[in-house]
């Protein structure tokens, strides 16, 4: 059976790692075909982030798939079927009301990455106060510490987040999805 197609919307402040996220989640879920992978490399594009803005600025159709979806990344602000908002862990001088409002605007399924969780050394504290100054509680949005450089959380549970317990992203992809 073919993989049902789905919509994503990707959101986040400047400098929260959207690109970094976007290339991770193409490069861990197939979405990026190995003559593109080829081409990366002749061209020194190595990261994550660096590989995301290639194929946006030459207006490539980002997809990728999970076990049961096909993905594709919407482009705009339309009604998608699952927005990740990409939330950077240190939220000091970080207003996320207009994204969380935009994220809300456009599906009902969110999944918050608190990002560069490497970044304060996997802190179980500064993801909770993260989270909580998001004013998100678990029976709201899936909220999962995540390493976009890294790709922490994103198929396997990291060994830096032992604490942690909940779904990785490609498992709360996975359980919003198939309620959509």
């Amino acid at each position: 059976m073919a993989p049902r197609e789905k919509t994503l919307l990707i959101l986040g402040p400047a400098g929260a790692g959207k690109d970094t996220a976007l290339g991770c989640l193409l490069f861990k879920y197939g979405g990026i075909d190995m003559l593109t992978v080829e081409r990366f490399q002749k061209e020194g594009i190595q990261l994550y982030g660096q590989a995301a803005r290639d194929l946006m600025s030459r207006g490539s159709l980002l997809s990728f798939n999970t076990p049961n979806y096909h993905l594709v990344v919407s482009d705009g602000s339309s009604k998608v079927d699952c927005v990740i908002l990409v939330a950077p862990v240190d939220l000091t001088n970080v207003d996320l009301q207009n994204e969380l409002d935009e994220a809300a605007g456009c599906s009902k399924k969110i999944i918050v990455l608190v990002n560069k969780m490497d970044t304060v050394g996997w802190s179980e504290e500064v993801f909770r106060a993260s989270v909580k100054s998001l004013g998100l509680t678990a029976a709201d949005i899936s909220a999962i510490p995540f390493s976009a450089l890294k790709g922490d959380n994103a198929v396997e549970s990291s060994s830096n987040s032992l604490w942690y317990g909940n779904a990785t992203l490609l498992e709360a992809l996975e359980t919003e999805l198939s309620s959509s």
